[in-house]
């Protein structure tokens, strides 16, 4: 069995943090507090780590710093990129994040642009697909329905077909109304069937407009993320979210730290700012940004993990990883994110 251990007889590691909030921030007596911060010290608990902490002003500074070795570990969080990669180690990831979009409210919602958000996602082609299936169903048990139930399905062919179809309607909408009911077992199998599935349906065409509505309600400019390739958007530069809207081709403006670009925002100077999904979702339920709202779904999914120096030694890494994925599958975790996060229990 293999002994882990600690990191008592350790020099005291430089630790860098800045306002990041709900990673990193200063509680109301002065100490820093965060979910990211809050795990660093449930590590070094559990480790024996000590370290001390630096201030510095926004992200550029502290990645540089780790970079540079200046310190030994950020108690920020952070998705890791190719860039990143080739001048700093991580630590094992503990956050669920990626890249999400935050953009302007609108406050009503025009007809023509109701339309075109509609007419732009994928409901006209799931309307397609639910129609196609509405008919073959109803062809099949009118042709099953013919020549047993011919009260309510006969006919000649065109209208059994008919029939069948003014059934699958009727089943689909959820009217029931009685007029039009299969009587052979086959009839009735491929009618319980088609019941399970048109409930399915009907289910996902909900889904899709609730989400398309709220996306155009949002924002009548921005759809999809491929609407962004015509805008000005803003990030903080170097951070993940900005290489990704690079790598997308968007036209980005590059900004000192987050409160910079969602003031931008708010000020209709870019259209868009992409951000870390964890924390730009918590900025967004903060009332300086009531006019700001996120788009549901991250263009990116990524997992937040600390930065560390070059120069801390694998064995050392390898601790940290050990007492962070230790910390990180318990109940008390969970308590952790729901504090800073207000995720459920």
């Amino acid at each position: 069995m293999t002994v882990v251990q600690s990191l008592e007889n350790q020099a005291p590691f430089r630790v860098g943090v800045f306002n990041m909030p709900p990673f990193a921030f200063r509680s109301g007596g002065g100490q820093w507090s965060g979910l990211a911060v809050t795990l660093l010290q449930h590590i070094a608990n559990a480790s024996g780590l000590r370290y001390s902490l630096t201030e510095f002003q926004n992200m550029d500074e502290v990645m540089k710093a780790v970079e540079n070795n200046t310190i030994d570990f950020a108690a920020i969080a952070v998705d890791p990129t190719p860039e990143f990669e080739l001048t700093m180690n991580f630590t094992n990831a503990f956050e669920l994040s990626g890249t999400s979009i935050a953009i302007t409210k609108h406050s009503h919602l025009p007809l023509l642009n109701l339309v075109e958000s509609i007419w732009q996602s994928i409901i006209p082609h799931f309307v397609g697909v639910v129609l196609f299936t509405l008919i073959i169903f109803g062809v099949i048990v009118g042709l099953i329905e013919r020549k047993k139930n011919t009260s309510q399905f006969g006919g000649g062919f065109w209208s059994t077909i008919g029939e069948g179809v003014w059934w699958s309607s009727a089943t689909i909408s959820t009217v029931g109304y009685g007029d039009r009911v299969p009587k052979t077992k086959r009839g009735r199998l491929v009618g319980g069937l088609w019941m399970l599935i048109a409930f399915a349906l009907t289910s996902l065409l909900a889904g899709l407009l609730s989400s398309i509505l709220t996306v155009a309600r949002i924002n009548s400019e921005i759809h999809t993320p491929n609407d962004l390739f015509r805008l000005k958007c803003g990030a903080v530069l170097n951070s993940a979210a900005f290489v990704d809207g690079a790598n997308m081709k968007y036209d980005m403006t590059p900004y000192a730290s987050m409160d910079d670009c969602l003031r931008a925002l708010d000020r209709k100077q870019i259209s868009a700012v992409l951000g870390e999904s964890v924390r730009l979702s918590w900025l967004m339920n903060q009332p300086q940004w009531k006019n700001l709202i996120m788009i549901p779904n991250p263009i990116v999914r990524l997992y937040s993990a600390f930065p560390v120096s070059s120069e801390v030694d694998p064995q050392t890494l390898d601790i940290l990883n050990y007492h962070l994925l230790k910390i990180t599958d318990t109940k008390e975790w969970v308590a952790m994110r729901h504090l800073f996060l207000g995720d459920p229990l």
